[in-house]
C-alpha cells in the first residue's frame, strides 16, 4: 500500500495539472439537456458552485479529492466532466436515487448496516492522507431504500493531513471539542480523529432523531453530562437518550467519542455492535 506522503504528493499533482487546464464552457440547459438523453442507465447528478462564492481552485480542490477516493465502494463515483457556465462551475457525478440519510432516517436494523459502510468509507480516507471535515448525516447517501450500498459524499471543506485547521465562526453538534475549544490565533494540526468523532455523533443523530449537544464544549450541560458519565466509567448510569443504547452500544459510543484518545481509525471499534 503506497504511503500516506506519497498519496499527498500524488494529489497535489494531479490539482496542479488540473487547475493548468482550461474547463469546459457550455451554456447549463444545454448540458442538463445531455444528460437527460443519456437515459436511465447513464444518468448523472450535476453538483454546482456559485462562481461568486467558490475559487477555481477550491472546485478543482473538490473535484479532485473525490476522484482521487473514487475506487472505494462506499465513496459516491464521479463522472471526468468538469465544466462552467456563467454563473457556475461543475461537474457530474453518480446519482444517489433515495436522497441522503437526513431524508430518510436510521432504524437500528438500518443502522446496524449503515455503521461499517460509512467507517471503511473514512478509514480509505484517513489512509490516502485525507480528512473530509464535514461528516453529518446530509452527506450520506442512499442508493437504496434497504441501505444495502450507502456512499459518503461531498468533499468541499476537505483537506489533507497535517494541514493547519481553520478557526471556525460558529461550530455544529458534528464539531470535535478540540475544534470547538480553539481560540484566536491558535491552530491545530488536522487529524482524522476529527472525522472520528462527527462519526460517531452521526450515529447518535441518527438513531435517536436529535443532536447530543449544541457544542462539544463544557458550556453546554448535555455535554458535560457525557463528559462526567465517560469519566465516571460506568456504563449503567447513562445520561438522558444515551439510556436507549444497549451496554455494548454505550461502549462503542465512549471509544469514539473519546477526546482523549484521538482516534484515527474505526477499524478496531465495534461498529457493527448493534442495539
Amino acid at each position: 500500500m503506497a504511503s500516506v506522503a506519497h498519496n499527498v504528493e500524488r494529489l497535489h499533482d494531479r490539482l496542479s495539472s488540473l487547475s493548468s487546464n482550461r474547463l469546459l464552457d457550455i451554456n447549463l440547459e444545454t448540458f442538463v439537456h445531455i444528460i437527460m438523453e443519456l437515459g436511465e442507465d447513464q444518468r448523472m447528478a450535476i453538483k454546482l458552485m456559485d462562481r461568486k462564492k467558490t475559487s477555481k481552485r477550491r472546485f478543482l480542490q473538490e473535484f479532485c479529492v473525490s476522484s482521487f477516493l473514487l475506487s472505494h465502494p462506499n465513496i459516491i463515483g464521479r463522472f471526468g466532466i468538469t465544466f462552467r457556465t456563467q454563473k457556475y462551475f461543475g461537474f457530474a457525478q453518480e446519482v444517489a436515487p433515495i436522497g441522503d440519510l437526513s431524508k430518510v432516517g436510521m432504524s437500528e436494523d438500518l443502522g446496524k448496516r449503515c455503521a461499517p459502510q460509512i467507517a471503511s468509507a473514512l478509514d480509505f480516507m484517513h489512509s490516502q492522507g485525507i480528512v473530509h471535515r464535514d461528516i453529518k448525516l446530509d452527506n450520506i447517501l442512499l442508493m437504496d431504500h434497504e441501505c444495502h450500498v450507502i456512499k459518503l459524499a461531498d468533499f468541499g471543506l476537505a483537506r489533507l493531513q497535517g494541514t493547519d485547521a481553520p478557526l471556525m465562526s460558529w461550530f455544529i453538534p458534528y464539531t470535535a471539542p478540540e475544534l470547538c475549544s480553539l481560540k484566536a490565533g491558535e491552530q491545530l494540526l488536522l487529524h482524522p480523529s476529527v472525522d472520528v468523532w462527527s462519526f460517531g455523533v452521526l450515529l447518535y443523530t441518527a438513531l435517536t432523531g436529535s443532536f447530543p449537544w449544541k457544542e462539544a464544549e463544557d458550556s453546554d450541560q448535555m455535554y458535560r453530562d457525557f463528559a462526567w458519565w465517560q469519566m465516571i466509567k460506568d456504563l449503567t448510569s447513562a445520561p438522558g437518550k444515551w439510556r436507549k443504547f444497549s451496554i455494548e452500544a454505550r461502549r462503542m459510543f465512549w471509544e469514539i467519542l473519546d477526546p482523549a484518545r484521538g482516534n484515527e481509525s474505526l477499524s478496531g471499534s465495534p461498529v457493527i455492535w448493534l442495539l
